[in-house]
């Protein structure tokens, strides 16, 4: 995947760990660097949790297709205790235990009991009870999400530890906890991986104890890690600032890798995925399906564009949400030409898209982190040969410029507004599908990680000096 090594020749492996605050199922950050390390020459293992009730993989160790192990460890969850009241009650009332949805092609383990999913997990939360009830249930989940985001750091910190690496990898804010301890008690480095503006991302505002948290904790990280790396220009020049770090933070941008040929229109499969025919014009939305996404302005632009136009959405969202949408799109009264195709793994989204005609990357800068984001679908659009219309957000509008990939539009715009953007950006499809096939070879992953292994690399021959210099 990356030229870069860690050591030439037939120089010792290093044993790096990479610590997320997830199950790892459908991180592609996490699985792309990880192999990234592992074809420079490293010896990963990527900690992340599992067990009942908190994910749908096991707590344990596995051997991952691409080279390096990944270790669940299983926390403490009290979540179970309020679903299973609430089952019980609605046996004795006679209303029965509700139903289950799992994401597509999950394992068949108990999803309807995680009601009170940690950060990061793919489950979403089911709406919130008014009144009484409503308040009650607040307060549990925010005391399940503290017991298992404690009973994380404990445990990973154990379990890294005794794996004894050379390097730690902690991935956002929430692993930093993981990261510090035991590089303080193994006196290697560790590099802090910010994927996103953490204190200013898109979460409830209702967090009176973790934001008073938060901050402090991420400052001192940052400041105490041996190197710093994130996702976009505009986030790395503002942790700087803010935490007044030595150096620039390195960018790693969300990038898939350059495949071995190109991909092709042919290749695409949201028309199959959708049931429409090629005479069909597709505006194509890929990744999590949440709110602030745009998700719901192409929706309310639908009836102001052709017939033939259809809107196919792939990726997953919690059923709650998802019906939100689909009441939406009943009032357009456009049912027929909003399509909820389900996901494909990772490495396929690219090629699923290629059919489209236009992507959409309407990320709504309603936090600051949205504002500098790079969204991983605007690239996936890139590798795919598809013209993107993004929000005139900073980093994200700079890249379409740049290239010129396609279309900008003011992410309050109108429907009518939206809708003669998407229009604009398929008259001009030719030009941006070349545009974008000719900006692929240098948007690739191969270019992130080599930024992300020589990285690696100067720390551990600095930290190798450092012992050397005193007798470790």
């Amino acid at each position: 995947m990356t030229e870069a090594r860690y050591a030439p020749g037939d120089g010792a492996s290093p044993r790096v760990a990479f610590v997320v605050y997830n199950d790892v199922h459908r991180d592609a950050r996490v699985m792309r660097i990880a192999k990234a390390a592992v074809d420079a020459g490293a010896k990963v293992r990527v900690f992340a949790f599992g067990g009942p009730r908190v994910s749908r993989y096991p707590a344990g160790i596995t051997e991952h297709e691409d080279g390096f192990e990944i270790e669940r460890v299983a926390i403490r969850s009290i979540g179970h205790v309020l679903v299973d009241a609430g089952r019980t009650a609605r046996l004795v009332i006679g209303r029965g235990a509700p139903a289950a949805v799992a994401p597509a092609g999950a394992p068949a383990v108990a999803v309807a009991t995680a009601i009170v999913p940690a950060e990061g997990a793919a489950a979403a939360l089911p709406a919130t009870p008014r009144g009484i009830k409503g308040w009650t249930v607040k307060q549990w989940r925010r005391a399940d999400r503290t017991v298992r985001q404690f009973s994380f750091w404990r445990r990973a910190r154990a379990a890294v530890r005794s794996w004894a690496p050379d390097l730690v990898h902690a991935h956002d804010a929430n692993t930093l906890p993981v990261a510090t301890r035991v590089a303080g008690r193994l006196g290697i480095p560790f590099v802090y991986d910010s994927h996103e503006l953490w204190t200013r991302r898109n979460v409830s505002a209702d967090r009176p104890i973790a934001k008073r948290l938060e901050g402090p904790m991420e400052r001192r990280g940052a400041r105490r890690a041996a190197g710093v790396i994130t996702v976009s220009p505009s986030i790395a020049e503002w942790l700087q600032e803010r935490y007044r770090l030595r150096e620039l933070p390195t960018l790693v941008r969300n990038i898939p890798p350059l495949g071995d040929r190109s991909i092709e229109r042919s290749d695409g499969r949201l028309r199959e995925l959708a049931g429409l025919d090629d005479d069909t014009r597709v505006v194509a939305y890929c990744g999590g399906i949440t709110f602030n996404r745009g998700i719901e302005r192409v929706i309310e632009a639908m009836p102001h564009l052709p017939d033939d136009t259809h809107f196919v959405l792939l990726g997953e969202g919690s059923e709650v949400y998802v019906d939100g949408l689909r009441r939406l799109v009943a009032r357009t009264g456009d049912g027929d030409r909003v399509h909820f195709v389900g996901a494909v793994p990772p490495a396929e989204v690219s090629a699923a898209l290629a059919d489209a005609d236009v992507s959409v990357a309407l990320t709504q800068p309603t936090v600051l982190s949205y504002e500098y984001s790079l969204p991983n679908k605007l690239f996936e659009s890139v590798h795919a040969g598809v013209p993107v219309l993004t929000s005139a957000t900073k980093d994200a509008s700079e890249v379409v410029r740049r290239y010129d990939l396609g279309g900008v539009v003011d992410p309050h715009a109108s429907p009518e507004a939206l809708a003669g953007a998407i229009e604009a950006v398929i008259g001009a499809a030719s030009r941006h599908r070349a545009a974008a096939r000719a900006a692929a070879a240098e948007l690739s992953w191969q270019q992130e990680a080599s930024r992300l292994i020589d990285l690696h690399r100067r720390l551990l021959e600095s930290d190798a000096s450092r012992r050397g210099s005193i007798g470790v």
